[in-house]
């Protein structure tokens, strides 16, 4: 229970942080605005009244979140120039310049804001006018929503060099030196190794092959293989002397 009360009393000191309170509300834009104007059409189609209301406030509390959101980004970039200005200065650039978009497109989310807040007001299916405002309540609600998810894939960019937008200098050189290092491939490698075509040679008779030492080696550097007699030889038998 200790640490659940510790959590806590962190958590809100986090919020307190306008650098960590931008980056909690951030997400909460673009969500709440998508997924309200998906409710309020799918609402329209099923002929639900109360559904729809609850997306109406629902877009217009995202889009109300666009102000503190604002508020605590402006608070804490000075803080994050100091941080990253002379260890990136890349990153500096361009938080201040989706910060200078974000507040450049601030009116979209007012006036998001003020057209739920009509739509409720009047109601979605009273009349003409309710219906309208609730078609541009949707329309708004989608520009608004890819303004908050574009800006956030600029900070993403900014802060986040994994992404597969940048290039990766390492892999390349890494890439490259293997390839270096590697050998060339033979071009006679299979033809030295495929074997020799099998060949078929006739072999005279044993009764007329000729000597050994006469023969010599034959084709091929071969030696051939030793005479065989045609027949018994006759060897002369020599009597002992009698003592």
């Amino acid at each position: 229970m200790s640490d659940f009360i510790l959590q806590i009393e962190k958590l809100l000191s986090a919020v307190g942080d306008a650098e960590y309170r931008y980056l909690l509300l951030e997400p909460l834009i673009f969500y709440g605005i998508f997924f309200g104007v998906v409710m309020l059409v799918i609402g329209h189609f099923v002929k639900a009244p109360k559904l729809q209301t609850a997306a109406l406030v629902a877009v217009g509390l995202a889009a109300f979140a666009h102000i503190p959101y604002k508020d605590a980004r402006l608070a804490a970039q000075p803080r994050m120039e100091k941080v990253y200005k002379i260890s990136s200065p890349a990153r500096v650039k361009g938080f201040n310049e989706n910060t200078r978009q974000w507040v450049a497109t601030s009116w979209k989310f007012k006036l998001l804001v003020l057209a739920s807040l009509a739509t409720v007001m009047i109601g979605v299916n009273r009349n003409r006018l309710g219906f309208g405002l609730a078609v541009a309540t949707a329309v708004l609600g989608l520009v608004c929503a890819k303004n908050g998810i574009w800006l956030h894939y600029q900070d993403a960019i900014a802060y986040h060099p994994n992404l597969k937008v940048h290039e990766a200098p390492i892999d390349q050189s890494q890439k490259t030196e293997v390839s270096s290092t590697s050998p060339s491939p033979d071009p006679n490698r299979g033809a030295t190794r495929a074997p020799a075509p099998a060949t078929t040679r006739t072999t005279a008779p044993s009764a007329l092959a000729q000597p050994l030492s006469a023969a010599g080696p034959g084709p091929g550097g071969r030696i051939p293989a030793p005479e065989v007699p045609a027949g018994p030889r006759q060897r002369s038998v020599k009597p002992l002397p009698r003592y």
